[in-house]
């Protein structure tokens, strides 16, 4: 029987070859590759269980999403811990190789813009969708035709007697805030406890990644102060202002319906 070796099955001298500093001399630009490389391989898992997510509330299987929303929180708080690694680098040493890095910039992550489309933010003016790679481009555009995470959840509390109405109107949200705010009251049977408890990580989800915004735009204040960012954007500025986007507003507001 044929057998794998650790090193081969993850690839290892692959992946350890992925590094490739542009500044010779700049010590801190090695970690700044690594650590934004492991951002990466975090999204790629996080989408991988929202995708399951999804999936399993689209086949009225709240039961089977519960474990993928909560990996998806234990990684969210990763992102948020790796960020303290990152701060071990100082403004200085950022400097000596941050101009060679324009215009790449973390404003292009494909696969964070991907959270946020599963999250429901589906604006196309917030960013250039030219500056993402085809392949990026592609998935966008995949997933605008998707549900977001909210439309199925609204979709599986429907199919489990909650009366979550679809639309955008006022009368629907209205409608479908005060059937949240019933299940919040009111979970003590096993199914309503249990989607009392997938709306609950939905939340934890939301809030992980509001401070990790907030975390990370300390960070960048930090290392660059004022200066744009390196993509382009007005840097810090344009940090700020997504502090207060949240992917499920209306899992906030149902706390004052209470």
């Amino acid at each position: 029987m044929s057998t794998t070796d650790y090193s081969t099955y993850l690839r290892i001298d692959h992946l350890l070859d992925l590094q490739h500093p542009l500044t010779d001399g700049a010590h801190d630009e090695m970690l700044f590759i690594v650590i934004h490389q492991v951002y990466e391989l975090w999204f790629k898992l996080i989408l991988h269980e929202l995708d399951h997510t999804v999936s399993e509330l689209s086949a009225n299987r709240p039961q089977a999403a519960i474990p993928s929303m909560r990996r998806t929180v234990s990684i969210d708080e990763l992102l948020i811990a790796q960020l303290h690694v990152l701060e071990t680098m100082s403004p200085e040493g950022f400097l000596e190789f941050r101009d060679p890095l324009a215009p790449a910039s973390g404003f292009q992550s494909g696969q964070f813009r991907a959270i946020e489309y599963l999250g429901g933010l589906r604006d196309a003016s917030r960013f250039d969708e030219s500056i993402m790679s085809q392949r990026d481009r592609d998935d966008l555009r995949r997933r605008m035709e998707m549900p977001t995470l909210y439309e199925a959840l609204c979709s599986c509390l429907r199919e489990c007697g909650v009366d979550a109405v679809d639309g955008d109107g006022a009368e629907d949200k209205a409608r479908r805030l005060e059937a949240i705010a019933e299940l919040y009251r009111d979970h003590a049977t096993p199914q309503r406890a249990l989607l009392h408890e997938l709306c609950e990580l939905y939340v934890d989800h939301d809030e992980a990644i509001a401070r990790w915004r907030f975390h990370h735009t300390l960070m960048a204040a930090r290392e660059i102060g004022t200066r744009p960012g390196t993509g382009g954007s007005r840097g810090v500025e344009y940090l700020r202002r997504t502090i207060e986007q949240r992917f499920f507003p209306e899992l906030w507001e149902v706390r004052s319906r209470l």
